[in-house]
């Protein structure tokens, strides 16, 4: 028999008692019951008898004046002339999760002193550690822009060079020409290397940079556990 079950049962067969006793005497059973290891529910229902013999008890007691609820039943007072009302009495039961909360919470007092006294002692080497990686990922960010400015700058300078270059030589053709035409391979040797240099700034720029930043991308979602950047 389930608890609800119970209950019914018990409300039916004391449904010819005054109301509130009645209500008085519903109450206490349901929250004994509720007070009690839910694992054990069955156990708390046998102890407490069957719907009829509760009900007979309870019956019996209000017969005799006042007195309390308990979980054998209503027990009345040996004093005949006593007016006082049933009382409800808390049953002293102290249920498996309350044990487990307290448990817990013990538990997770232990953990969160355990990890203070750890920031505490061990805030030198992790502010340490913390500087020390930023202050490489401030030198790569340098060192990368610094190639970039260089590279850059070279390409153009080589460039200009070459086109000057070529117009001297061509104007240096007539006169000397073999100062012309050195000149005008020198021109040559100059754009070639300023092209050079333009698409190592067009790779470092477009390919490099973009890879670095996905690879921190990455790294910091591995540390906060997220899921990497997808290629």
């Amino acid at each position: 028999m389930s608890r609800w079950e119970y209950m019914r049962r018990l409300e039916e067969l004391l449904s010819d008692i005054p109301p509130g006793e009645r209500e008085e005497a519903l109450q206490y059973y349901n929250d004994y019951i509720n007070d009690s290891d839910k694992e054990n529910e069955a156990e708390v229902l046998a102890s407490l008898g069957t719907p009829e013999q509760v009900a007979a008890t309870i019956k019996e007691g209000l017969e005799g004046g006042g007195g309390e609820f308990t979980e054998k039943g209503f027990h009345g007072v040996s004093d005949e002339n006593s007016n006082s009302l049933s009382e409800y009495r808390e049953p002293v039961v102290e249920p498996q999760e309350e044990k487990k909360a307290a448990k817990n919470r013990g538990l997770s007092g232990g953990v969160i002193a355990l990890i203070v006294v750890l920031c505490i002692f061990g805030s030198p080497v992790i502010i340490g550690a913390a500087g020390s990686a930023l202050g490489f990922i401030l030198s790569c960010f340098t060192i990368f822009f610094a190639l970039v400015l260089g590279f850059g700058a070279s390409a153009l300078i080589l460039l200009a060079l070459a086109i000057f270059l070529a117009v001297t030589g061509i104007i240096q053709l007539a006169p000397a020409p073999l100062i012309g035409s050195a000149l005008i391979a020198a021109a040559f040797i100059s754009a070639g290397l300023g092209i050079l240099f333009l698409v190592l700034t067009v790779l470092i720029t477009g390919k490099l940079i973009p890879a670095i930043y996905k690879g921190i991308g990455y790294l910091f979602n591995k540390l906060f556990g997220k899921k990497g950047v997808k290629n």
